[in-house]
């Protein structure tokens, strides 16, 4: 074969080249073949790397189709939903709100039961792993015993604890303790009022927190890969403003909390 043979197949080459997905392919005189991701010719005189990225531009005008198969192959996206991170705000203010109601109820209360050790038989077993302390309408603690052999035996360690607690069986269900809570004072009412601002300080810089911030980098990275892929600047704008909107309500929802729970801690 002659230079200038070798020289015309090249070119040739080059004109038909069309970029589909990961394959390349070509045509010279009817004859097609298929090649990878990235080829490279050579002739005596000069070298050609040819890759989708390069020409991209090229495939654009030459075909919509090409165009978006290489950028799909390039880029895969999906197209982020700002109701993700609304989610995780929601769950965190929901798990927000569950402390609040135990400071208001006294977490210690909660805690001193859940780690008080209850005699059974012949071995004293953790309550916590005897059943479930919670919180019902602000005026009873609540204890669900798992096995119903235990309850008498979980009441009777309350009661010898000296914890100035009388639980006292629910009549709807033998199973559950009753324990009443004394009314708050001035003095008792100023103490929770403290805790809880405390507990929603700390919130804004704990692990909850940097959690929503964690979630809210994922979602502006997300974005960020959706204008790599072309999506319109419009789309990812909105997109944007809607995060920071979800981000601004969070903090202000978390400032009305704190608001709240302070006035209903006075007015008990």
């Amino acid at each position: 074969m002659s230079v200038r043979a070798a020289v015309s197949g090249v070119r040739a080459v080059l004109r038909g080249q069309l970029v589909v997905g990961t394959v390349t392919a070509w045509r010279v005189s009817g004859y097609r073949e298929t090649g990878f991701r990235e080829q490279i010719y050579t002739s005596p005189f000069r070298q050609f790397s040819i890759t989708p990225v390069a020409q991209k531009k090229k495939a654009v005008k030459s075909s919509k189709s090409s165009k978006s198969d290489a950028e799909q192959e390039d880029i895969q996206v999906v197209v982020y939903n700002p109701q993700s991170f609304k989610s995780s705000c929601d769950e965190i203010l929901t798990d927000l709100k569950s402390q609040i109601q135990e400071a208001r109820m006294g977490r210690g209360d909660l805690k001193t039961l859940n780690s008080l050790k209850v005699q059974v038989g012949k071995q004293k077993i953790v309550l916590e792993n005897l059943g479930q302390v919670s919180i019902r309408g602000g005026r009873h603690i609540v204890v669900s015993v798992y096995d119903p052999e235990t309850v008498k035996a979980v009441s009777a360690g309350i009661l010898a604890a000296n914890l100035n607690m009388n639980p006292q069986i629910d009549p709807s269900n033998p199973q559950i303790l009753l324990i009443p809570v004394p009314p708050p004072t001035r003095e008792s009412r100023e103490i929770t009022v403290k805790s809880i601002k405390l507990l929603i300080d700390s919130a804004q810089k704990s692990v909850q927190h940097r959690s929503i911030h964690q979630e809210r980098t994922k979602a502006m990275a997300a974005v960020k890969l959706m204008k790599q892929a072309s999506y319109s600047k419009d789309m990812t704008m909105k997109l944007e403003s809607q995060i920071e909107k979800i981000n601004k309500e969070y903090l202000a929802k978390l400032s009305k909390m704190q608001d709240e729970a302070t006035q209903a801690i006075m007015r008990s």
